[in-house]
């Protein structure tokens, strides 16, 4: 499994603008046996020019319940948020969550709780459609393993 090289990564931060964003998101896929997470950070260069996405993969049993799933998943975002926080300094900086606040969707259970852990952490919390770090690049991360 990929893991975060953390150091690479908080150079990379430092050398860019301070206009960049920061998002940190993750998302998570059920195979036979397994849960697959994907975790992302997009530096969004300039917040207008492009981004450079670092991902880590982790593997852990299968994971039925869906609200323990999506928290895991929040739980991991939050976690490697606060292992960069130090050289996001100044920048944009967002925890990304696939949690849809629309109770028509499943993943609307965990809302409250979700978006009231990241911010107990002094984070920014943000949810679909806006949080494309979780549902679209670590979406697509995950749809390859």
């Amino acid at each position: 499994m990929q893991t975060f090289d953390y150091k690479k990564i908080r150079e990379f931060i430092r050398s860019t603008s301070k206009e960049s964003s920061i998002y940190v998101g993750c998302d998570s896929k059920q195979k036979t046996g397994s849960t697959i997470f994907v975790v992302a950070i997009v530096v969004h260069i300039d917040s207008n020019r492009g981004a450079k996405v670092f991902f880590e993969i982790k593997k852990e049993r299968r994971i039925n319940s869906l609200r323990e799933r999506l928290m895991r998943e929040v739980d991991y975002a939050v976690l490697t948020a606060l292992n960069i926080i130090d050289a996001v300094e100044d920048r944009p900086f967002e925890v990304h969550l696939d949690i849809n606040p629309d109770d028509n969707y499943r993943s609307s259970v965990v809302v409250k709780e979700a978006i009231g852990y990241v911010r107990a952490q002094g984070l920014k919390p943000v949810l679909k459609p806006d949080s494309i770090a979780a549902y679209a690049v670590a979406d697509y991360i995950t749809d390859r393993y």
